[in-house]
């Protein structure tokens, strides 16, 4: 067998506390810590605790370049060597571990930069049950964080004397104006009839449909959409969620935006497809009630392949993401329906219900939207009182 090491593995150092009863009954605080090493490898998604003895088997073993297992564990020893490979820390050539190289091989061909890698995966959830997480750990109002965490910073910093201030004259009316104040994030749908087909294609082609395409250079060809995107490239997918919908099956659908057509991934009886929805956004039932979801899924390697292993790139999808969950706000502010966007999602969730791979194309947010009820069995921020009902 041959082994490599994967080319994204990151070592942290941590600081581990443990009861110790013995500390306890000498006087101590009954707490004492440890050093361990943690190692976060991308093409994992978990963390793996390390012996100190192990780091060096990664200065011998280098990304790319496969080392005999023999020869290792000659150097190392049988039983490190075998731990490694077991905990997928040394990716081998045998069938076992052929989806891990399918794994380290993606991440390298979406040209992924590294640190921009391990925030994806590592920050992406399973299994996450909001409602229940906050019930368990009773509430988080605004008296209990003031009380744990004290005061949050200031609503606006002040940078220099108020005398030095320069005051700026109000703008005036106008009918995008009209439509901010009256947008307002939506925690309660009325889902007593289905929403228009025409409305839900109004909102996705507004927001996620090409407006234009232009073939700039053989195979390349450009998308004018209606918010900005990175390089002009859009990776940005939107990924639909049916619940109630006049006209269309309950189910799976892939908004294809140049053709601005519903591709239908997997059709579903609508009692059967509601606790995938409160699944894909981590158990808030108050956005899973909506009639549409919509999962916004990164192609990073669209972006990637113009801005590869760069530090920015990331950052500039998650801007996009930003711009989209904007417009799809206002576009369905203005027919008169509420909307939320969220990122608190269950990206294995996501993942398997849109089939995606999570390092080539990944979760990013959901964002919904149907009529707003006129009851609020939850909270709603609406200051301005101008929310649309």
């Amino acid at each position: 067998m041959n082994l490599i090491r994967p080319g994204f593995l990151f070592l942290q150092r941590r600081v581990r506390p443990e009861f110790s009863l013995a500390d306890l009954l000498g006087g101590g605080a009954g707490v004492v810590r440890h050093d361990e090493w943690v190692a976060l490898a991308p093409h994992l998604g978990r963390e793996v605790v390390l012996e100190a003895a192990d780091i060096p088997v990664f200065e011998v073993v280098t990304p790319g370049q496969a080392r005999p297992r023999a020869e290792l564990a000659a150097l190392f020893g049988e039983a490190r060597i075998d731990r490694l490979v077991d905990a997928g820390l040394l990716i081998g050539d045998h069938a076992e571990h052929q989806p891990l190289r399918a794994r380290e091989q993606a991440l390298r061909e979406t040209a992924w930069w590294g640190p921009a890698a391990l925030a994806q995966v590592f920050g992406s959830w399973r299994d996450v049950d909001v409602e229940a997480d906050e019930s368990r750990d009773g509430g988080r109002s605004w008296k209990e964080m003031i009380g744990t965490h004290g005061p949050p910073p200031p609503e606006a910093p002040e940078l220099r004397p108020r005398t030095s201030w320069q005051a700026l004259p109000m703008p005036g009316r106008s009918a995008l104006g009209a439509l901010l104040e009256t947008r307002s994030t939506c925690r309660n749908f009325d889902r007593s009839h289905p929403l228009p087909l025409a409305d839900a294609s109004t909102i996705l082609h507004r927001v996620f449909g090409a407006q234009a395409t232009q073939t700039v250079a053989p195979d390349v060809v450009a998308l004018k959409k209606n918010s900005p995107s990175g390089g002009g490239l859009h990776p940005v997918e939107a990924f639909v969620l049916v619940q109630d919908v006049d006209g269309l099956a309950p189910g799976l659908y892939h908004y294809h935006g140049v053709a601005h057509a519903l591709v239908p991934l997997r059709l579903l009886e609508e009692d059967a497809i509601a606790p995938l929805a409160g699944e894909l956004v981590a158990g808030q039932s108050w956005f899973a009630n909506a009639p549409v979801l919509v999962l916004m899924a990164a192609r990073f390697q669209r972006t990637f392949w113009k801005y590869r292993q760069h530090a920015k790139a990331w950052r500039v999808i998650l801007l996009d993401a930003g711009h989209l969950s904007q417009n799809f706000q206002l576009a369905a502010t203005e027919l008169g329906y509420g909307a939320f966007v969220t990122a608190a999602i269950n990206d294995d969730c996501a993942e398997r219900l849109f089939e995606l791979d999570g390092i080539s194309t990944g979760a990013i947010a959901v964002c919904g939207f149907g009529r707003r009820s006129d009851s609020a069995a939850n909270i709603e921020f609406d200051p301005l009182g101008k929310a649309v009902r």
